[in-house]
Order: structure tokens, then sequence, then C-alpha cells
């Protein structure tokens, strides 16, 4: 009979390492966001997706141009959780969402010697992951949602949940965006294949804006200059263009991606205000035109693996993926 075995302890050594400071570093490879405030000021979040721990990192750049995590980051947060996203409240101050059910809103201090993030307001009141977070233009409030099925609206000065809609949508929430110059509508979409029209002023707040039998909805971006249009991905490659002020019939729908729509972003400029940047799960970032029927105006696979975040800046847009990599796209179009 052969001798016992002893089991491996390396689960052991891990379970006993409670806090933070007491694991071994792992470099977070796995980026799941950027967001671009200006040339000066950014964010980017990435999971650790390999670890025995799923945590996360959030890195501050001062400056876009190099977004190499061990030496061009002015400042860098370890997370508890895994991090999903991140909005900015202003030039210094921004929100994260987490794995966790977490929000946090966090100011960027600076001093002579060192950046450093300052953390102000936490609040874990989701049942599940936060997958979205949206700030609407007032930059006071924002909106939330996840798997938990649940919408919350916050006053993100003291991160006080004003409006609370359980069960909003019937299944996982994947996107919001707010209207414009407006702080108090937002739309929704939810892999219950709807997307809500909400208005927090309502008595009943919520209607249905677009439905797809037999297919989730995954993706949506709300024009910042056309305040009456929306984009919409889908979980089998759709992009839907729906006109609030007439939701009977989409604008245009049709498959534009192999793979299901993770994030739509309307470029800012209002000079290329029809140009709709879209990423799936894929390596591919494309560019669509939406005033030409979704005519494809850029295309670009060096990523290799899915990329997971948008952001543009002065008409460039950057992605980035589980890859580890942050990508610049110049987007040269012609008239």
């Amino acid at each position: 009979m052969d001798a016992p075995v002893m089991p491996n302890l390396n689960g052991d050594v891990f379970r006993n390492m409670m806090f933070v400071e007491n694991r071994s570093p792992v470099d977070t490879k796995q980026l799941q966001f950027l967001s671009i405030y200006d040339e000066h000021n950014a964010l980017l979040g990435g999971t650790n997706m390999v670890d025995l721990y799923w945590n996360g990192t959030i890195w501050y750049y001062k400056d876009i141009s190099d977004f190499s995590r061990k030496h061009a980051a002015a400042t860098t947060q370890r997370m508890d959780s895994g991090i999903v996203d991140a909005v900015y409240l202003s030039k210094r101050k921004f929100v994260s969402v987490e794995d966790s059910g977490a929000v946090q809103i966090y100011q960027i201090g600076e001093t002579d010697e060192e950046t450093q993030f300052q953390n102000l307001e936490y609040a874990c009141q989701h049942d599940n992951s936060v997958l979205t977070v949206s700030v609407f233009s007032n930059r006071r409030n924002i909106v939330t949602g996840g798997m938990d099925c649940c919408l919350k609206v916050w006053d993100a000065e003291d991160l006080i949940a004003s409006y609370s809609y359980s069960f909003a949508h019937t299944d996982i929430i994947t996107g919001t965006d707010v209207k414009p110059t407006c702080n108090s509508t937002f739309v929704s979409v939810s892999f219950d294949s709807e997307s809500l029209l909400w208005d927090i002023r309502r008595a009943k707040p919520a209607n249905c804006i677009f439905k797809k039998k037999n297919c989730s909805l995954s993706a949506v971006s709300w024009n910042t200059n056309l305040d009456h249009l929306i984009a919409i991905g889908t979980n089998d490659g759709s992009i839907v263009l729906i006109d609030i002020r007439q939701t009977e019939t989409p604008l245009y729908e049709s498959v534009e991606c192999d793979r299901s729509v993770h994030k739509l972003l309307f470029n800012p400029n209002p000079e290329r205000k029809e140009q709709l940047a879209c990423c799936s799960d894929s390596t591919s970032v494309k560019i669509f035109d939406t005033h030409r029927e979704m005519l494809q105006l850029f295309e670009d696979n060096r990523h290799c693996d899915f990329v997971r975040g948008l952001a543009w800046c002065k008409d460039d847009l950057y992605s980035c993926s589980w890859d580890g990599n942050v990508i610049k796209h110049i987007v040269n179009i012609a008239d």
C-alpha cells in the first residue's frame, strides 16, 4: 500500500491572508474600463481574474500619451473586490462601482510630493455586483444598476440613494445612460430583452422603448448632442437606433458584430456627433456613422483579447482590453 500523500497546503496559506496588504502583489491584467476627463486626467481600472482573490486596481494618469501601469501612473489604488466601472464627477472627484456591490467616491489629492486617492464616501446597498454607473449633467446625481436587477439614483454629495427601484428589470441590468442636459431622465437595458426610459419625476417612472424577443440587451449609449437618439447593443451583435420621440419603430436595426455587443459610445464632439464607437466580445474596435445607415468608418483588431473599455478624447478613440493594453485609435475620416 502506498504511503498517504500530504494534501496541497497552499490553499490554507491563501485563506489565512485575510488582508490585502498580506497578499503577494499580482499585476492586474484584465482591464475593465477607461475614463478620460482631459489630456491630463484619466482613470484606468482592471480586475484580477486569475488569482485566488478576485480584486481590482485603479490607476490615475496625468498624461494620456502613456498608459503603462508601472511607470506612467501617478498613483494606484488596490481594491478589495473587482472593479467594474468609474465615472468622473469633477476633475478631481470620481465614483467607482465594484463586483461586491459597493459604490465609492474618491477625491484625487495632490501635494508637492505625491498624488493619492482619498476615500470620501462608501455605500454597499446593491445585493450583487454593480455593472454600470452613469452621471447626470449636474455632476451631483448618479444612477447605478447591476446583477440584483435594481436601479438606484444617488445623491453623490452624501452617497444617499434618493430613489431605489427594486426589480426594475426582471433580469441582470447591463447598461444605463443619462439624457444630456437633464437631471431626471435616463435609459436602462437588461438581459430581460427590454430597454426602459426612466423619469424619476413621475409617479410611474418607466416605460418600455424597445424590446427584442428572445435576445438580451447588453449595451446602451445616449447621444450627447442629439438628446432624442439612443443606441442599443444586443446579445446577437445587433445595434439598434431609437428615436425617443417615436419609439414604435426603431430608426435602424442590423447585425454589426459577430458576437454580443459589450459597449457603445457616441463621439461627444458636436461636429462628429454621428460617430458611434463599438466593442463586443471580440478583439475588434469599430466606429459607425449613424447618419448613413451604420456605415462602418473604422475598424482595428490590434487587441488580442476581449475589448472592454472605450473613451473618446479630441476625436481620438482609446480602448482597453483583457490583454492588458490600452490602444489609441487615430480616426482620420474624410467627409
